[in-house]
């Protein structure tokens, strides 16, 4: 009913992660099932587990960053075709993070067979990752710088 070492049941812990399939916030399935907001992300972070790497990089991929824990900016590339599969999500945006990712987790083979990547107007080190790949800014990216040089002028 209850690991040892732990006072968590596993009932309430599958309560805990239908409930966030459903959408529900942390702090909502707290107040209903009782527990610490806390224990709530604790309990779906040990049952998500996010893969270091894909088996194979799509041919084209979207990077991207999105405002996540504490407000600040992570990163996250998807395969930009069909599935729009995660490839991965990095706790920042820094270049650094980002090349260290992909270098660490592809051969150059593998960058290499990558043939187009969708990015916004910051992504400087794409060429050095993906060699042979087509960069194509995103055209949410392009219609933001647009309007907002129409809001200076």
């Amino acid at each position: 009913m209850v690991e040892e070492g732990h006072t968590l049941s596993h009932q309430l812990k599958r309560s805990v992660l239908h409930m966030a399939r459903e959408g529900i916030t942390a702090t909502g399935i707290a107040r209903i099932c009782h527990c610490s907001p806390s224990s709530v992300i604790r309990i779906i972070d040990e049952a998500v587990e996010l893969k270091s790497r894909v088996a194979r990089l799509p041919e084209n991929l979207c990077f991207d960053e999105f405002r996540s824990v504490n407000s600040t900016m992570s990163f996250i590339c998807c395969d930009a075709e069909g599935s729009h599969d995660i490839v991965a999500i990095l706790e920042n945006r820094l270049t650094k993070t980002i090349r260290e990712h992909f270098m660490n987790r592809y051969t150059n083979r593998e960058r290499a067979a990558v043939k187009s990547v969708v990015v916004d107007l910051n992504a400087q080190y794409i060429k050095a990752l993906f060699s042979n790949a087509r960069i194509i800014i995103g055209h949410f990216h392009i219609v933001q710088l647009v309007g907002r040089a129409l809001i200076r002028s």
